[in-house]
């Protein structure tokens, strides 16, 4: 690949929803510029980045992140491959050497783990065939004693400490990674040869504009009540929740060298920054979905192949939050003061080696103040010249 970088800037308009909530179970929000925002993580988008269909259609297999590896994944690889009499025994031993066990279930892991199938099962092959089958029963056997004397409360006396119940000394080391691990990485403090430095940098999203939160006040009818009968009428539930309708400003980066370096194919690397940039098209978060169906993609788009020079995150453009004009709408706007803010930045960095290209769907057409930036029919379009150019 000739290129250092792809940089995907989104302008996406949601209507009143809460696609992202706080522990409060408000949504997201934040300050920037001096002023409230409304928000959403990027924990939030690269997930729904890596379940959209079109980005498993495009690679094929996708990681899978949880606790749950010892039953639903590992044990279940392990019997596929002719290891059912001694899967539990192998799968107790080779998660202790990725992460401990959760200290009330040892069936989970105290942390996710977050593999593509493929890679799981080459790993689980070199783990056996290392290792050896006698010392990873021996090993199970030794981490049941020592479980044993845990309960008992003998475990490890006079040391001070437990026992490392199954350890042995295993150094796994990495074997091909699914696309989505490439893309955002993945760290094992027990197994740190396992790390994969993430190859994609997604910004949380912001309003452009201030934030209005908003509070909806509900009720649920109970069907069966019987009000002839002489029961309330009223509703059966009540309660209020938060919302708010927002234009959110989108921004990621995908370093091709890390990328490619990760998967250690070019033509997969092309085919990953491909469903990147579909899916992230298709990402819409699913948080209170069925409440508010804001089903609304992107409206503008914005994508940048950088060959030198750093990366650039245009959310500086709305330090002073837009406001609708009289012709022009939020979104409009919005687009508008992104693209002014990209030629300012432009005549201000030191290296520009870049092609810049958007579509938009927007009404009125905003003013390109950049001749040597593209205007693309439709955001399709917008992927195959990124394709082209890297």
């Amino acid at each position: 690949m000739k290129a250092k970088t792809v940089e995907l800037h989104l302008l996406q308009s949601f209507p009143p929803s809460c696609v992202n909530r706080d522990g409060n179970n408000s949504p997201k929000d934040c300050t920037f510029g001096g002023y409230r925002r409304a928000r959403i993580s990027s924990q939030c988008l690269k997930r729904a980045i890596r379940q959209a269909p079109i980005f498993r259609e495009i690679v094929e297999e996708v990681g899978v992140r949880s606790k749950h590896y010892r039953d639903r994944k590992v044990i279940p690889l392990l019997s596929e491959m002719g290891w059912g009499s001694d899967a539990e025994a192998i799968a107790d031993v080779f998660l202790t050497q990725l992460a401990k066990p959760e200290q009330k279930d040892e069936g989970l892991t105290s942390v996710g783990l977050y593999f593509g199938d493929a890679e799981l099962r080459e790993l689980l092959r070199r783990f056996v065939e290392e290792v050896g089958i006698e010392r990873i029963r021996t090993a199970a056997a030794k981490k049941g004693r020592a479980g044993e004397d845990d309960e008992s409360g003998a475990a490890d006396k006079g040391k001070g400490r437990k026992k490392e119940k199954g350890k042995i000394e295993w150094a796994p080391k990495s074997v091909s990674v699914c696309a989505d691990v490439a893309l955002f990485g993945r760290m094992l403090a027990e197994a740190t040869n396992l790390n994969v430095d993430a190859a994609a940098q997604v910004a949380h999203a912001i309003s452009t504009h201030r934030l209005s939160q908003e509070m909806d006040y509900w009720t649920a009818v109970d069907d069966l009540k019987d009000a002839s009968a002489g029961e309330d009428a009223g509703a059966a539930m009540l309660g209020t929740a938060e919302f708010n309708a927002s234009v959110f400003y989108r921004y990621a980066c995908v370093s091709l060298p890390i990328l490619a370096s990760n998967l250690g194919d070019e033509e997969m690397a092309r085919k990953t920054v491909e469903a990147f940039l579909l899916a992230s098209y298709d990402a819409i978060p699913s948080g209170k979905l069925n409440g508010h169906a804001h089903f609304n993609p992107p409206l503008f788009a914005l994508a940048v192949v950088r060959r030198r020079g750093m990366p650039l995150n245009l959310c500086n453009a709305f330090q002073e939050p837009v406001r609708p004009e009289e012709g022009r709408d939020l979104s409009t706007v919005s687009a508008q003061r992104l693209l002014d803010h990209l030629a300012r930045m432009r005549a201000m960095v030191t290296t520009d080696e870049a092609f810049y290209a958007y579509a938009h769907a927007l009404a009125p057409e905003p003013q390109n103040p950049c001749m040597d930036v593209e205007q693309l029919e439709g955001y399709r379009r917008l992927v195959s010249r990124v394709l082209e150019e890297i």
